[in-house]
């Protein structure tokens, strides 16, 4: 006789029911937007700092002169020689998109950019100088602007050169990043629709390995008891179709997973008997914790096909799951038979790496799906309990 001492939630309680919302999905090309769009941003207002720095100096150097300069004009007039290079950083932003740096193109982007630093050393010239012109606090006759020019022109035209390509610099190493941010992404998610297919297909593995087990125990009971086997047969539909159900994620409520391991068993009871007693015992903190889809009923399998004797009395199989702070430990034991020394003397308890040799179908698909989902942040043991038997142990990290 089944009993259970955390009873599982009803059937319509899904994750439908529980009103979640789904985040909006980033994609590549997002990312890429919102790179491109802070860097202008960036490019557009950095200027700001090196201007009210030199606006400061400027004021202080003149302070106590006859006609010093005010403040608010110092900064004004230093701040707006500055942010003209937020004009001309943007100009070199699209012509970054616009001439992309390639094999057999770099002819045409080494003149495009020489040619556009002639244009903005030229157009910078201009506007400095009229900037100096108009707001340098002249003593006497106020000079010609072209004299002005002319001037600022001798004396930063290597500056505006150097600005240019150090900006063009700056640029490209953004988009150099930008680049490898968008080839790892891609990477990544390729990596990640492989682990799904890789997980997918060892679930779906389950399915007929059950499948198999569960009909093979119904044809032996049409012999003997045909209303019996109609109801083992409506017990693997129910598994099926709620297998079916969980399809689309690698991971399941533990309620959920608790809901299969109970139809396996009144599937299982067609061969077993009523001389086999199992013990449900789940912890109520963590009855919602996330588990990999069919995680326990392999593990159950395992227990009644290589530890339980059909027809035998007295036999006994325990399920358990509890919350150990940031981990998750499921236990499966049985009184049968043991594991028939097939454990071998190395494998800690916290350690991945298998201490069992020999695991069937459905411990090997287990580990291998436990490995993908969490590498090396998970255990599993397996060892021959002290009153006989044998205890199979998981611990799975807890998310949240």
């Amino acid at each position: 006789m089944t009993s259970s001492s955390a009873s599982s939630p009803s059937a319509d309680r899904n994750t439908g029911a529980r009103g979640t919302s789904t985040p909006a999905t980033i994609t590549i090309a997002d990312e890429g937007k919102r790179l491109r769009m802070w860097t202008r941003v960036l490019f557009a207002s950095i200027w700001l700092i090196p201007g009210t720095i030199a606006g400061f100096a400027v004021w202080f150097a003149a302070r106590g002169a006859p006609g010093a300069i005010s403040l608010g004009a110092a900064l004004a007039w230093q701040v707006s020689c500055w942010m003209v290079w937020a004009i001309w950083s943007q100009a070199i932003l699209t012509l970054v998109d616009r001439v992309p740096l390639r094999d057999g193109r770099v002819r045409v982007w080494l003149a495009t950019h020489l040619f556009a630093s002639g244009v903005v050393m030229v157009a910078s010239a201009i506007m400095i100088g009229w900037l100096d012109w108009r707001f340098t606090p002249w003593r006497g006759v106020m000079p010609q602007y072209a004299d002005v020019f002319v001037r600022t022109a001798v004396r930063h035209l290597d500056f505006q050169f150097m600005m240019y390509w150090a900006i063009l610099g700056a640029a490209y190493m953004v988009e150099f990043v930008r680049r490898y941010r968008e080839r790892d992404r891609v990477a990544t998610e390729l990596e990640e629709r492989l682990s799904l297919q890789q997980l997918e297909a060892l679930r779906m593995q389950l399915n007929p390995h059950f499948l198999f087990n569960a009909l093979n125990s119904v044809t032996e009971l049409m012999e003997m008891d045909v209303r019996q086997a109609q109801r083992a047969l409506s017990s693997v539909s129910d598994l099926l179709r709620l297998s079916l159900r969980t399809a689309a994620s690698p991971t399941i409520p533990l309620w959920r997973e608790i809901e299969l391991v109970e139809l396996y068993l009144q599937v299982a009871r067609v061969r077993y008997g009523d001389g086999l007693s199992v013990d449900i015992d789940v912890d109520p903190a963590a009855v919602d914790l996330d588990v990999p889809s069919f995680v326990l009923q392999p593990l159950v399998e395992n227990a009644l096909k290589h530890g339980i004797w059909p027809g035998r009395t007295g036999q006994s199989v325990q399920v358990s799951a509890r919350r150990l702070g940031p981990m998750l430990e499921l236990r499966v034991e049985d009184n049968g038979r043991g594991l028939d020394g097939r454990i071998t003397d190395s494998g800690r308890f916290l350690a991945a790496t298998p201490n069992v040799d020999g695991l069937g179908i459905g411990l090997t698909n287990t580990r291998t799906r436990l490995a993908m989902l969490y590498g090396d942040r998970y255990a599993f043991r397996m060892t021959n309990s002290t009153g006989g038997g044998c205890t199979v142990e998981i611990r799975l990290p807890v998310h949240g």
